[in-house]
């Protein structure tokens, strides 16, 4: 999956690692939050890396034992460590599923094995694109210890396929969905959960699944709650709905809708100010009405008629407020909202 923005890894300001590298690394906090949730006395790690997220579990546990089979990134790691005077990672230069490798993890007995994936950028997102195979992972270190977590990326479109017991956890730093682990056995807490960083705010999985409350107007609505994407692709917006007593709104895509104002790092909040029908010169009328000046287009119009249509409104408008503009195509409604 390609990391974008590039985010900082841990140390970064003592290492100076180049943009080109910090690519695939795993940012400092997405690292740090993780090597919490995993901190034990002995940990294996493979595909370590640069070390974006060995650093942190250096921290968090007494002995690391960290696999990296390219040998330009493990010299680049055994040498940032050096830089940081870390003394409790054995680096080692393998396969992590070689025999002389899964001999020495068995003497090493590890409390938890965590695997950072390798996959191609682009092509199909499926489970047997993935390096080192996840069933082969498994199948070799569920002997050693049942408490295994793998990265993957996140548009994997086969993990059903997996029958093992493990909980999908999608993590969205800053507002954006950035990884998905996959924690199996003693390390699953649910099927399903999503965390916001910084904010490690966090939602799980129910069963039954929530009812979704769905309407199709936003008429005599107070609020619209723009939803990380994290949300919807780990398929838990009807909970998100549930946790607020918001209702389900399907615009281009899905938003929550309320009469009170919701704190959540998983939404960005808009007040509503009119809802009137989309033909533009109605809406031009409103926007005048309550003194927008900027427009922000928020449905999907096509990139070349983008400013033609934002020009059209701000041309004719004196007022100071920035406005959202949404559409609810299927009951001819334009919602105009402002950030709260």
């Amino acid at each position: 999956m390609t990391r974008s923005p590039k985010q900082p890894i841990l140390y970064q300001d003592k290492l100076g690692i180049s943009e080109k590298l910090l690519r695939f690394a795993t940012p400092e906090q997405v690292a740090v939050y993780r090597a919490e949730k995993l901190k034990c006395e002995k940990l294996v790690e493979i595909g370590a890396g640069i070390g974006g997220q060995t650093f942190a579990f250096s921290k968090k546990c007494k002995n690391v034992l960290a696999f990296e089979s390219n040998k330009e990134s493990a010299r680049i790691l055994i040498q940032n460590l050096k830089k940081l005077q870390i003394k409790n990672v054995e680096v080692i230069i393998a396969d992590a599923l070689s025999v002389n490798s899964i001999d020495k993890i068995k003497r090493f007995q590890p409390d938890i094995i965590f695997c950072d994936s390798e996959r191609p950028e682009q092509g199909e997102r499926t489970l047997e694109k993935i390096n080192p195979p996840i069933k082969k992972v498994l199948e070799i270190f569920f002997p050693i210890t049942g408490k295994i977590a793998i990265e993957i990326p996140p548009f994997t479109q086969d993990i059903e396929n997996l029958k093992e017991n493990f909980e999908r956890e999608f993590i969205s730093l800053n507002q954006q969905l950035n990884r998905l682990t996959l924690y199996f056995n003693e390390l699953k807490n649910s099927e399903v959960s999503a965390i916001s960083l910084p904010s490690k705010e966090k939602i799980n999985s129910e069963n039954p699944k929530p009812k979704i409350n769905k309407i199709y107007s936003a008429k005599k609505q107070k609020y619209l709650y723009v939803i990380d994407p994290t949300i919807q692709i780990a398929n838990l917006i009807p909970g998100l709905a549930k946790k607020f007593n918001a209702s389900i709104l399907e615009l281009n895509k899905p938003v929550l809708l309320g009469d009170e104002i919701i704190k959540s790092n998983f939404l960005t909040g808009y007040r509503i100010e009119k809802v009137c029908k989309t033909n533009q010169k109605e809406i031009l009328k409103e926007l005048k009405k309550i003194g927008a000046g900027k427009i922000v287009l928020r449905y999907n119009v096509k990139p070349e008629d983008y400013w033609k249509v934002r020009n059209f409104y701000e041309n004719q408008l004196e007022g100071t407020k920035e406005i959202s503009l949404f559409l609810n195509e299927s009951e001819d409604e334009a919602i105009l909202t402002e950030k709260l």
